[in-house]
């Protein structure tokens, strides 16, 4: 599986980083950037790019839902050029895909990714007062 990372400015070049500083190295991590003064077609482009016609799965993961690179790979998708695509990048969600991506297929990783991603982010009052609570029992 080829996993495609792609956000505004250079999003998916520092994901692919932080993810190599926990997980180790991930080759099959293919980050692009997307910069000022770019459009919606040189990223289809640029993704076009990285699949060269593979016949191998290929998930693109970007930062924003409906933006210019979520917008440019969802078009692809649409033509099945591209298996998937999901919005909302985070390293734990990246480091997830890092340690599944080899026993899953995209379709599966992509219903996990979905329903794991209300743990991704934590708040540190709601933890506190969670605490807080379980010690008055």
């Amino acid at each position: 599986m080829k996993v495609i990372l792609i956000g505004h400015g250079k999003t998916g070049v520092a994901f692919k980083g932080a993810v190599e500083m926990i997980y180790g190295k991930v080759d099959d991590f293919l980050p692009l950037t997307f910069m000022p003064g770019e459009g919606i077609k040189d990223v289809e482009t640029k993704i076009q790019n990285v699949i060269n016609d593979s016949n191998e799965e290929t998930l693109v993961i970007t930062d924003l839902f409906s933006g210019t690179p979520y917008n440019a790979a969802s078009t692809l998708a649409l033509q099945q050029k591209v298996t998937d695509v999901v919005a909302g990048m985070s390293l734990p969600m990246l480091l997830e895909v890092a340690l599944n991506k080899d026993k899953m297929k995209v379709a599966d990783l992509v219903k996990m990714l979905a329903q794991d991603s209300n743990s991704y982010v934590r708040v540190l009052s709601s933890e506190v007062e969670k605490e807080e609570k379980e010690d008055d029992f």
